[in-house]
């Protein structure tokens, strides 16, 4: 039965037995594993158990599942895999077995013997309270071992917390102290001193009793001092928790005994403990930077391949790659030019098992035949004129990774021939040589072409065609994605408003309709064209009916062509003659036309009618 080691949250150090065939995680208390973490979903991640193994799945979270760093929709896990779900950090484990460590190959044994070892699991682990060192053991060598099991404390822990009551239990063990306060120095300089996982800070040192004088005189000297009481004061030593310039606070011990005074030796202890906690400090901010630092990233890398759109089409794609990117199965992704078939490409290699690997993209119609094998395949030197020396085609560069061929129909026979091979036996040969080489890719393909007409008319191998359309995908043209203009022309002006720094907030109202008018031949890419012009020429903070480019307001106005009217006002007769067919029953009529109750709603808040008129 696997299980999952919690190795940073609210909960770290559980050990978590995955009972069942599946196991949910998030914020809700319904779930199997429970986070008290406002960046988690309440509904974050689905463990699941199939028949090849067990599957993490995102549940539609805010900020990600991470598998080892990287964003996943879904992912098979294997042994020792990390899970980042918000702040927690969790291992899985196929069994209580951590993961395989490393070992000697045989016949490479080091020559000699060994004469003495050390446990480190056993070397300075802490002892009970009240327990010192025996009689005949160096007391050297008992506080050498507690500052390595601080020095060992120091680079696993992550939390304030955790490292402090290691801190205190050391020095009453060394020190034999009564009272070990370790006390943070805010950035405002205020001080707060810890007094135990139970309570965690105090509000202020006064209420302690601590010696501030002697603080103070610590922070301003920047060194370490031993303070001896007068009548019935207690002895006091105290260390800055100092790393370079930096201070992160102070250690204060003190022994309430007048005649127990603290020595030099003590001092330089407390000095060496205060320099490991220092540096612990140091590591749990940088560890605690670069985490975010990587999270950030990985929302990055998410969304640079981000689609935007909320249509029931759109939905439609997302499900898909959802679907396929954990396989390593082929993909032809079909639609027409600027509807985005290499962010799709993008989006499922990105979620695919092979994202640390790279993907590779090619235009096959833009190469030139008599080049395109040498791109593909490689070539050695001397296999042509201008063959000076040897070149890895894009399969060798893709291997381990994913293929994009763009407008695959546009392959020259011969070359359809040699990618069928290849496909068929995961081997390809340089052009020009004689050995062939075994390499590992996944293999996506698109065209704007109707493919089963190319295969009809010979331009597209049937064997080749049947070979790609294992899962195939049409990706939706603009003009039938209801909604998404707008959300998309939005997104474009963010994005070129910033780029260009033009300071250009929104569009006007008509504007808007315009572009919803219009019925976008060139797609995604011809709106983000549009937008970019505007922004460029544009004035002002707003984009006003002036600045829409004027053959692009003639179209949709139908001004550019005469007798036919607008596309809007086409679309609103049609509204209007479904809400009359079912009687203004809105949920009715919008199952009539194929859109969502609230799509019609804002429809007819557009045009100004949401109720039936009066006869």
């Amino acid at each position: 039965m696997p299980v999952l080691f919690v190795k940073e949250g609210s909960v770290g150090g559980e050990v978590l037995q995955v009972a069942g065939a599946r196991f949910s995680i998030g914020r809700g208390a319904d779930n199997d594993l429970r986070i008290e973490d406002r960046t988690a979903s309440r509904h974050h991640a689905l463990l699941t158990r199939r028949p090849d193994g067990w599957y993490v799945t995102d549940l539609g979270s805010h900020n990600s599942t991470l598998v080892n760093g990287a964003a996943v929709i879904e992912a098979k896990l294997t042994h020792g895999d990390e899970i980042r779900v918000g702040e927690t950090l969790l291992a899985f484990l196929e069994s209580r077995t951590a993961p395989s460590g490393l070992s000697l190959p045989e016949g490479s044994e080091p020559v000699g013997e060994i004469t003495q070892t050390i446990l480190l699991r056993e070397f300075g682990r802490l002892k009970p309270e009240g327990e010192r060192a025996s009689s005949d053991a160096s007391e050297n060598d008992h506080w050498l071992g507690q500052l390595l099991a601080l020095a060992e404390l120091a680079i696993s822990v992550r939390t304030l917390h955790a490292l402090f009551d290691g801190v205190v239990q050391v020095l009453h063990r060394t020190l034999t102290v009564d009272r070990a306060v370790p006390i943070v120095e805010e950035d405002d300089q205020s001080l707060r001193p810890y007094i135990g996982s139970k309570h965690d800070f105090a509000e202020s040192i006064e209420a302690l009793g601590v010696n501030t004088a002697l603080l103070q005189r610590c922070r301003r000297e920047g060194s370490a001092l031993v303070w001896r009481g007068a009548g019935q004061r207690p002895n006091v030593v105290c260390a800055p928790i100092r790393v370079g310039a930096a201070n992160h606070g102070f250690i204060y011990c003190d022994r309430s005994d007048p005649s127990a005074e603290f020595t030099n030796r003590d001092l330089t202890y407390l000095l060496a403990v205060a320099m490991q906690t220092g540096l612990a400090i140091e590591n749990m901010a940088c560890y605690r930077r670069m985490s975010l630092r990587a999270r950030s990233l990985s929302r990055q890398l998410a969304e640079r391949y981000h689609m935007v759109g909320e249509s029931l089409a759109m939905q439609a794609v997302y499900d898909f790659i959802r679907k396929v990117a954990p396989t390593d199965a082929g993909v032809l992704i079909c639609g027409e030019s600027g509807t985005g078939k290499e962010m799709v490409a993008r989006a499922v290699h990105h979620h695919s098992g092979r994202r640390d690997g790279p993907m590779e993209a090619v235009n096959c119609a833009a190469m030139q035949p008599a080049l395109l094998e040498s791109e593909l395949f490689g070539h050695v030197r001397g296999a042509f004129t201008g063959a000076v020396s040897d070149k890895m085609g894009r399969f060798e560069l893709a291997d381990g990774g994913t293929l994009f061929l763009d407008e695959v129909v546009e392959l020259p026979i011969e070359s359809q021939t040699k990618l069928l091979r290849v496909l068929e036996e995961g081997r390809i040969r340089r052009v020009g040589d004689t050995r062939e080489r075994p390499i590992s890719v996944r293999l996506i393909a698109a065209t704007n072409r109707d493919v089963t007409r190319a295969v009809a008319e010979g331009r597209l191998r049937a064997d080749l065609f049947y070979r790609l359309d294992r899962l195939r995908i049409e990706v939706p043209p603009l003009r039938e994605r209801e909604g998404d203009v707008q959300l998309l022309a939005e997104h474009f002006l963010q994005q070129l408003s910033s780029s260009c720094k033009r300071g250009i907030e929104d569009f006007a109202p008509e504007v808007l309709e315009v572009f919803r008018s219009y019925r976008w031949p060139g797609n995604v890419r011809e709106l983000r064209n549009v937008v970019e012009r505007m922004v460029l020429l544009g004035e002002g903070r707003r984009l006003a009916l002036p600045d829409v480019p004027a053959d692009l307001r003639a179209a949709a106005t139908g001004g550019g062509t005469p007798g036919l009217e607008p596309l809007s006002e086409v679309e609103r007769r049609h509204v209007f003659r479904a809400l009359e067919e079912a009687a203004w029953n809105k949920k009715r009529a919008a199952q009539i036309l194929g859109i969502d109750r609230s799509t019609l709603y804002a429809k007819l808040r557009r045009y100004g009618k949401l109720s039936k008129p009066p006869n």
